[in-house]
């Protein structure tokens, strides 16, 4: 086969170079179709297992996509996507509540919402139910509607939340990365997009592994992985904005402190525009 099946250019490989088709025969064996298979699997040629390896090392997929070294791995936008999906997907899979005891939460009006284990996961007790819709009366009416809502189905809110969180994060991307071009003069905002993707990316990873250990139900072990990939999202923070930045390790962290203040206060608008919607919605 000489010709490209699919826009007719001449082939000098396994790839067409005009529209990028695989060099497959128009009547292909179950060994043909297993190997497109395992190239779409793989994220075409391997390019999800470079991406991964990638990622875990700081910084460097940025520098690479900076260096123009782009087609063997995913696209920052893919990368940023397909890990956040599966961070919720985690997330919504985990046990909302795995302690043998009751927890509580503190709200308006001095009032704790207890939340029981049962055979559905986290519920209010009718006790506390009642309470929470009292309080409600007296809330002032932005929180009004909101405590109703928790009071009826405290589950489905919170499926809500997670459902409207990926697309709120995502908003937030440009944000974060405008604030990181804010710290970090003289680099086109690009460049910070990139690195914010990335950055969100390898966040998503290592908190869904945190969210992938609740399952086990074991408070100890879950906090402690918490923990643990708390201190390796902020080292490899640190490590990523150096080696795609520069600057010395003092400057470095002072900026990232300063770049994560000012996220945080420019993220609670975005945190109550998800309580509203999961609240109305």
């Amino acid at each position: 086969m000489n010709d490209c099946l699919n826009c007719g250019a001449a082939l000098h490989g396994s790839f067409c170079s005009s529209c990028g088709q695989r060099a497959v025969p128009p009547n292909p064996t179950v060994s043909e179709l297993a190997g497109d298979a395992w190239h779409e699997l793989s994220g075409y040629d391997g390019r999800i297992a470079a991406t991964v390896r990638g990622l875990v090392r700081p910084g460097f997929l940025t520098r690479e996509y900076i260096a123009g070294r782009r087609a063997r791995y995913l696209s920052p936008v893919r990368l940023y996507l397909i890990v956040s999906v599966l961070y919720f997907v985690v997330a919504a899979a985990a046990p909302a509540n795995f302690s043998s005891r009751s927890s509580q939460l503190d709200m308006p009006g001095g009032v704790k919402i207890g939340f029981t284990r049962t055979s559905n996961g986290m519920a209010l007790t009718d006790e506390e139910r009642a309470k929470l819709l009292a309080s409600a009366e007296r809330a002032p009416g932005l929180l009004r509607p909101l405590l109703v809502t928790i009071a009826r189905d405290p589950q489905a809110f919170r499926a809500r939340v997670l459902t409207i969180m990926p697309r709120v994060f995502f908003a937030l991307l440009p944000v974060f990365a405008a604030i990181v071009a804010l710290f970090y003069r003289g680099r086109r905002f690009p460049t910070t997009l990139v690195f914010a993707a990335h950055l969100h990316a390898f966040a998503f990873t290592v908190f869904a592994l945190s969210e992938a250990v609740k399952m086990t139900k074991s408070i100890p072990v879950a906090v402690a992985a918490s923990t643990i990939m708390t201190v390796i999202f902020a080292a490899y923070a640190l490590i990523a904005a150096r080696r795609v930045f520069g600057g010395g390790w003092l400057m470095t962290i002072v900026k990232a402190a300063g770049i994560g203040a000012v996220y945080l206060l420019a993220s609670l608008p975005a945190f109550a525009i998800i309580l509203i919607w999961a609240t109305l919605f």
